[in-house]
């Protein structure tokens, strides 16, 4: 599996007050992640709106393993899977910089919509041409 890696550092606004960054923080992390990847595809949420569709996610999971603090560098890699409907599913793992030690790693799904908000069912068109381009690079070994 290919992974997509973007360095963060964890900032004061985002650790509780035992200097562990907050669980919730986490999801923004994976979000800079999946942007990171989409970018790379011309699958960034405006490009899908232009291309006629919406993806909003309903389902994240997280495993909290281990916790970032303050100042630390962290690695968010990112990854898509081949989806057995219309959907996109990206996989996290955080990571300690200094010694990769994982930190969390998470999963969300987003369905596919059209803009005025009917779900598709199969991928077609120039859609379905990024999509499986961004699944065959994540899913090369």
């Amino acid at each position: 599996m290919q992974w997509i890696e973007t360095e963060e550092t964890v900032r004061f606004n985002e650790v509780d007050e035992w200097g562990m960054a907050w669980y919730g923080h986490y999801m923004a992390w994976f979000e800079i992640g999946r942007m990171s990847l989409l970018r790379r595809f011309d699958l960034l949420p405006k490009q899908l709106v232009e291309l006629g569709y919406i993806a909003p996610v309903i389902h994240v999971t997280c495993d909290y393993k281990h916790p970032a603090a303050c100042g630390e560098s962290i690695i968010i890699r990112t990854t898509a899977v081949k989806p057995e409907i219309a959907a996109l599913i990206f996989k996290f793992e955080i990571l300690h910089k200094e010694d990769e030690t994982l930190l969390a790693k998470g999963e969300t799904t987003q369905v596919l919509l059209t803009t005025d908000n009917k779900m598709i069912y199969r991928l077609s068109g120039d859609l379905e041409k990024r999509i499986n381009h961004m699944v065959a690079y994540c899913m090369h070994v």
